[in-house]
């Protein structure tokens, strides 16, 4: 499976059951589906999920293929003081993360439920250096 931004094979890296098919190029993150579910469980911070099957947002930027079903991703943007722009697959295969947009996108969900998170720790240890 190539990355949807640089076109790069992707590298599968497990943690705590959850495989991660991340971009040594880019640094991006795709989950497949039922993927991101495992991963707020993991941290113990329920993700709100919602707000990625909310509809496609504008933007400038090209839409990607999915490297699953190559289908062109949708763009939703997740609501916050920082623009989060992710990119999920039109058919539900999973969903794209460019570098930073995961530990974003698990701070908004720990902001909205009013819970710390330790996605700094985990995403360290994972990829071998702190965040």
């Amino acid at each position: 499976m190539n990355c949807p931004v640089c076109k790069v094979p992707l590298i599968a890296v497990e943690r705590d059951r959850i495989e991660l098919d991340y971009c040594i190029s880019c640094r991006g993150l795709w989950f497949d589906s039922g993927e991101l579910e495992l991963l707020g469980k993991s941290l113990q911070i329920p993700l709100d999920l919602s707000v990625l099957s909310a509809g496609e947002c504008h933007t400038s930027e090209r839409p990607r293929d999915c490297p699953r079903c190559a289908k062109k991703m949708i763009k939703c943007e997740i609501p916050g003081a920082r623009r989060i722009l992710l990119d999920r697959c039109p058919a539900g295969e999973g969903i794209w993360f460019d570098a930073q947009e995961l530990g974003a996108f698990i701070d908004y969900c720990a902001q909205q439920k009013g819970s710390a998170t330790p996605v700094a720790t985990f995403l360290g240890e994972t990829f071998g250096r702190r965040i």
